[in-house]
C-alpha cells in the first residue's frame, strides 16, 4: 500500500510538472475588445492591401510595390533606405528599411516580406500573403509615436521570402540578418499573413500534434510563435494582443522543425536574437494561400486593425520612453511661457 501511495504521488508530481511545462509553452484566450479600430484606420489598411495587389509583386512589376512602401514610410517621417543585394542567380533585389533612431544603441526590428509568390499557374494577388502584413507595417509607421525612443525601432519590408528563394541565403531577411549587429538587437517581430480569420467550427487546422487539446480549433485568433529562447518577447506581445482579439502564444523547443518556422524570423534565430512570428497561421488556415483567390476582399480589416493597435502599444513600450522631438518642443514652448 505504501508503494502504491508513493507511486501515485510521483505520478501526480510528474503530471503537475508536465502541465507546468506545457503552460510555459502555450497560452490562449478567446476574448475580444469591445472597442473596434477607428474606421479610417480600417480603410487605410484596406487601401494599402488593394494598392499592393494591383500588380504582381515579383519579376518586372515588383518595383511599383517598392516605390509605394518607400513613399508611405517617408511620408510617415521615417529615415528610409534601400538595402540592395544580389541573389545567387545575379538578380538585383532590395529590402526597404525605415529607422527611428534611439538613444541606447540597442534596437528592435519589426518586418514583413513584400514579395508575392510566382506560382507559374496564373495570377496570385497575395493579399494575405503578404500584403496584409505590409499594410500593418505601414500603419505602424503612422501610429508609432514621434520623437526619440530609448531604443532604435527599425521597420523592414523584406524581399525574396517566396520560392525559389525561401530557405536559401538569397532571402532578403538572410541578407538583412547578416548585416545586423546581433549583440545590439533586442528582439525581432516577423509579421506573416495577418488578414484571414474565420468563426466557423474546425476552421483552424492543427499547428502541431496535440493542438486540439491545447489550442482553439476555430480560426479567429492571431498567433505569436517562436522557440523557447523567444518566450519573454512572445509573452509581452501576447499580453498586448489578447486585450484586442483572440490570441495564442506558442513557444516550443521544436519550433524550427515545424510550419511555425516558415518565414523570415528563421534567419535571426541562429544569431541568438529573440525572434517571433505574429501570424493568422498562414497556409494552415487560409485556403487561398498561393491561389488566384488570395484577394483583398477575403480579408478581415477590422481584425487587422486590432492587431495593429496591439502591436503599436507593445512596440512603443519595448522601445522605451520617448524624448520630445524638436517640433514638439517648439509647439509646446508658448504654452509653457503663457503659464
Amino acid at each position: 500500500m505504501k508503494l502504491l501511495k508513493i507511486a501515485a504521488t510521483v505520478t501526480c508530481l510528474l503530471l503537475l510538472s508536465l502541465v507546468s511545462i506545457i503552460c510555459t509553452m502555450v497560452e490562449s484566450t478567446s476574448v475580444q475588445s469591445d472597442m473596434p479600430p477607428a474606421p479610417e484606420q480600417v480603410e487605410r489598411l484596406r487601401a494599402h492591401v488593394e494598392t499592393l495587389c494591383e500588380q504582381p509583386r515579383h519579376g518586372a512589376t515588383i518595383e511599383y510595390a517598392r516605390n509605394y512602401i518607400e513613399e508611405r514610410l517617408r511620408s510617415a517621417g521615417w529615415e528610409v533606405r534601400r538595402q540592395q543585394f544580389i541573389t545567387s542567380d545575379g538578380e538585383s533585389r532590395c529590402n526597404i528599411c525605415a529607422l527611428r533612431r534611439g538613444r541606447s544603441g540597442k534596437r528592435f526590428i519589426i518586418g514583413g516580406h513584400y514579395d508575392s509568390c510566382d506560382t507559374g499557374e496564373g495570377p496570385n494577388p497575395g493579399a494575405d500573403d503578404n500584403a496584409s502584413a505590409v499594410a500593418v507595417l505601414l500603419e505602424l509607421a503612422e501610429q508609432l509615436p514621434t520623437g526619440t525612443p530609448l531604443h532604435d525601432i527599425e521597420l523592414v519590408a523584406w524581399d525574396c521570402e517566396e520560392p525559389p528563394h525561401f530557405d536559401t541565403e538569397d532571402m532578403g531577411s538572410a541578407h538583412h540578418a547578416a548585416h545586423a549587429d546581433a549583440n545590439n538587437v533586442l528582439g525581432l517581430i516577423c509579421l506573416e499573413m495577418l488578414g484571414y480569420y474565420s468563426d466557423e467550427p474546425d476552421s483552424q487546422p492543427s499547428l502541431f500534434p496535440g493542438h486540439s487539446l491545447l489550442l482553439p480549433t476555430v480560426g479567429n485568433f492571431v498567433a505569436v510563435v517562436g522557440n523557447l529562447q523567444a518566450r519573454p518577447l512572445a509573452k509581452e506581445i501576447y499580453s498586448s494582443l489578447q486585450k484586442e482579439l483572440p490570441a495564442v502564444r506558442i513557444n516550443i523547443p521544436w519550433a524550427d522543425e515545424t510550419a511555425l518556422f516558415f518565414s523570415d524570423h528563421r534567419n535571426y534565430h541562429p544569431l541568438g536574437i529573440p525572434s517571433v512570428m505574429v501570424t493568422d497561421t498562414a497556409m494552415l488556415r487560409n485556403p487561398h494561400y498561393h491561389e488566384p483567390t488570395d484577394t483583398p476582399d477575403t480579408l478581415n480589416y477590422e481584425q487587422m486593425g486590432r492587431v495593429t493597435r496591439a502591436l503599436s502599444r507593445i512596440i512603443t513600450s519595448l522601445a522605451g520612453p520617448m524624448e520630445a522631438s524638436t517640433e514638439q518642443i517648439r509647439i509646446s514652448l508658448p504654452v509653457v511661457l503663457a503659464i
